[in-house]
């Protein structure tokens, strides 16, 4: 149905050099109305989004977390994670490009020489996206991994095996992802059109479609060791790394919050009844419906405010990473916003139908789609062991790590180099 080979869909138009945080917002709000009118239609559901994909990087928002110095325009934490919101209001599966994009181009400033560093960095600034080809299916756990790279007899590294949950990949001009060695994890970054690399557009949930997560293939890559970044393993900013990637997963989660209640409201004032017993005139009078929608909304709004909440700590992190109270205080806001998040999308993309009645499960509306995309995403992680290191933390005075800790401490001791 897809065809991923067609020879255009990289290609992009001039992509807006954006010059303010504020000029980034505004302009994400107009996306996500173009996006929304993708999102609203069924027929989109099974469709790679070739358009959206290229509409959010000609719109130049693919390029705001690259730093100043770089030509970029360094765009805050506060302002990368609302643009993720807004574009996740619209569409979730969007936002997880957006989501994952953003987590692979961090890695772009460390670990690379300035020659292969200033190579991305151009592209970024291009509009050319990330993806990553990180988790696999089956092994014992997330961090064991089939896919291996090995030395041949000439000395060349040979990468083979299978990725899935491929985030962004299918459209992506760069693929960050880990193997395994003899040695440890070993990262790497591969070009799209790299000799042996495999897309396939196989991604078929229930919801967030449009994130094409689905698998990459790996056959006797011969890898460019100028694309493996050299990363000391150790280090304090460890135990915050997955921060990032959370807080950024929690912006997608309030985003469908936002965006379900948005298409409620809409409904409710243009399309819904009132209920017979009611005796008012408007659904948007009904004082049950009236109460449902504050109490909604109150949801929403919390989950955005500890979103914000969280964005500026980790403002505060970035200037002082060694800090480990700020290290604690960081990990437990984020994860405070991501169970919020996941309650709030779950809770209110369920609950609408109630509301809104029969009618608006009507397939034309495709208002499920906050559901299923709520649904599908909230499972990336269980939020039951975010809630688990809150409670350890007050209860034992147990630091809170995240859940590559163990991992972090193997590689710390075994750091993964290649000469």
């Amino acid at each position: 149905m897809n065809d991923i080979h067609q020879s255009d869909f990289l290609q992009l138009g001039a992509v807006r050099h954006l010059h303010s945080e504020d000029e980034a917002i505004e302009v994400a709000k107009d996306v996500a109305k173009a996006l929304e009118n993708y999102a609203k239609d069924t027929a989109y559901n099974r469709v790679v989004p070739y358009a959206q994909a290229k509409l959010v990087s000609e719109a130049g928002l693919t390029a705001i977390s690259v730093p100043k110095e770089f030509g970029g325009l360094g765009a805050s934490v506060f302002t990368i994670v609302n643009v993720v919101k807004i574009i996740s209001a619209a569409d979730a599966g969007v936002g997880q490009l957006l989501q994952i994009h953003f987590v692979m181009v961090r890695g772009v400033f460390t670990g690379y020489s300035d020659e292969i560093r200033d190579r991305l960095v151009a592209d970024i600034l291009a509009g050319k996206r990330f993806g990553n080809a990180l988790a696999e299916i089956g092994g014992k756990n997330k961090f064991s991994h089939k896919t291996r790279v090995d030395r041949n007899a000439q000395g060349q590294l040979i990468l083979n095996g299978s990725k899935f949950y491929s985030t962004g990949s299918l459209l992506a001009e760069w693929i960050s992802l880990t193997a395994g060695s003899d040695n440890g994890p070993v990262g790497i970054l591969l070009h799209r059109d790299t000799p042996g690399l495999e897309l396939v557009d196989d991604w078929d949930a229930i919801g967030q479609n449009n994130s094409v997560s689905g698998t990459v293939n790996f056959n006797n890559i011969v890898v460019d060791e100028r694309f493996i970044p050299k990363r000391d393993a150790g280090g304090f900013q460890l135990r915050t790394g997955l921060t990032w990637p959370q807080i950024l997963h929690a912006a997608m989660d309030t985003g469908i919050a936002v965006g379900a209640l948005n298409a409620a409201v809409d409904y409710l004032k243009h399309h819904a009844r009132p209920w017979v017993e009611s005796g008012v005139d408007a659904a948007t009078h009904e004082p049950h419906i009236i109460k449902q929608i504050g109490e909604f909304a109150a949801l929403a709004d919390a989950a955005e405010a500890l979103l914000d909440r969280s964005a500026a700590i980790y403002q505060q992190h970035l200037a002082d990473i060694l800090d480990e109270d700020l290290q604690t205080k960081l990990i437990l806001s984020v994860a405070a916003t991501r169970y919020h998040s996941d309650a709030a999308s779950l809770k209110i993309s369920s609950e609408i139908f109630g509301l809104l009645g029969a009618s608006s499960t009507l397939s034309k509306w495709n208002l499920d789609r906050f559901w299923r995309n709520a649904r599908t995403h909230t499972t990336h992680d269980p939020i039951r062991w975010r809630l688990y290191h809150i409670g350890n933390y007050y209860l034992n005075d147990v630091p809170p790590g995240e859940y590559n800790s163990v991992l972090l401490k193997e590689r710390a001791e075994n750091v993964t180099k290649f000469k």
